[in-house]
């Protein structure tokens, strides 16, 4: 087992067996669910959250028989503990389906019931529209002459190539930096979420941008990944968004600017100019069409916008407010 799903509690706070059953459920999520990596961290850190918060509850080391003796109202108290430690609804319903996942992998060997925790009802998730970058500043943004004055050139064009690319191909920040330079192609398959498969397009000026980079890295990329660090190592996605939240300042980009915003942007630009829905979700990789539908919503927010400052009567009304208030 990777070193990145070794449990980051103390031990002693589970039975041995109990302890063992935990690492038993990560191999299932690894090997039989297939789960990615990402994933299966979250979930177990999930699961440690819950574990710790019994362990403190019962105040020894956890068994099955204590697992079992939960009620409802001890699954609210974990949730509650999570809220009143700033933890957002979205991430709270993500724990939920993490506990339950291990419950359910305890259930299926006989070993617990589902009773009580499948009575705890998800939290809401507010909908959220997502947060595009306007067309103007995100390309004024990728055109910029450098982006950190004092970089190398070759770490100039690296960023440069990376940002067209996310912004040309809607792809998600982790999918990008996965990229190996010998599957670089005008028509490429990427692995996303959920091992989902699609197959995007690079306009001829992203593999320029990324031809150029590749021409002045320091570093022989044949053999590895694409975007690589100083150090000649596959970059990371927080070290991504670490340079784009100085840039947001230096740039005077929006405060939502973000790798993940790249991808935003493609597609809310794609369907403003026209692209039809199941064109935009075959090209963001999205399992659900509803997952996509968001994207319009933005859109219908924008016209109702653009309705709002141009209609005669809308204006009328505006100025009649002002001279109102004048007086």
């Amino acid at each position: 087992m990777s070193e990145k799903y070794f449990l980051e509690i103390d031990p002693k706070i589970l039975h041995k067996e109990l302890l063992s059953l935990v690492y038993n459920w990560i191999d299932f999520l690894a090997i039989q669910k297939k789960y990615s990596e990402n994933t299966i961290i979250s979930y177990k850190r999930d699961a440690e959250n819950f574990l710790n918060f019994i362990n403190e509850h019962y105040g020894e080391a956890i068994t099955l028989n204590h697992l079992n003796s939960l009620k409802v109202v001890d699954f609210r108290s974990w949730l509650a503990k999570r809220v009143n430690n700033g933890l957002n609804p979205r991430s709270n319903v993500r724990a939920i389906s993490s506990v339950k996942s291990f419950f359910g992998f305890l259930a299926q060997k006989h070993l617990i019931n589902m009773d009580a925790i499948n009575l705890l009802k998800r939290p809401k998730i507010p909908k959220l529209l997502p947060k595009p970058i306007e067309t103007k500043i995100i390309i004024d943004f990728l055109n910029a002459q450098y982006f950190f004055e004092n970089d190398e050139l070759w770490i100039t064009n690296r960023d440069r190539a990376l940002y067209y690319l996310l912004y040309c191909t809607g792809l998600r920040i982790n999918e990008a930096l996965n990229i190996k330079t010998a599957e670089i192609a005008s028509t490429m398959k990427i692995c996303g979420k959920g091992k989902k498969e699609r197959i995007i397009t690079l306009l001829p000026i992203v593999l320029e941008k990324i031809n150029t980079y590749i021409h002045t890295c320091p570093y022989d990329l044949n053999e590895g990944y694409l975007f690589i660090g100083l150090r000649g190592k596959k970059l990371l996605a927080p070290y991504v968004d670490s340079r784009l939240e100085k840039l947001r300042i230096l740039y005077n980009l929006p405060d939502h600017a973000s790798a993940h915003a790249f991808r935003h942007s493609f597609a809310t630009h794609l369907i403003q100019n026209g692209a039809d829905l199941r064109s935009v979700q075959d090209l963001l990789g999205h399992e659900s069409l509803s997952s996509t539908q968001i994207y319009t919503d933005i859109n219908d927010y924008n016209i109702l916008n653009i309705y709002e400052k141009t209609h005669p009567l809308a204006i009328n009304s505006r100025t009649e407010k002002n001279d109102t208030i004048k007086d």
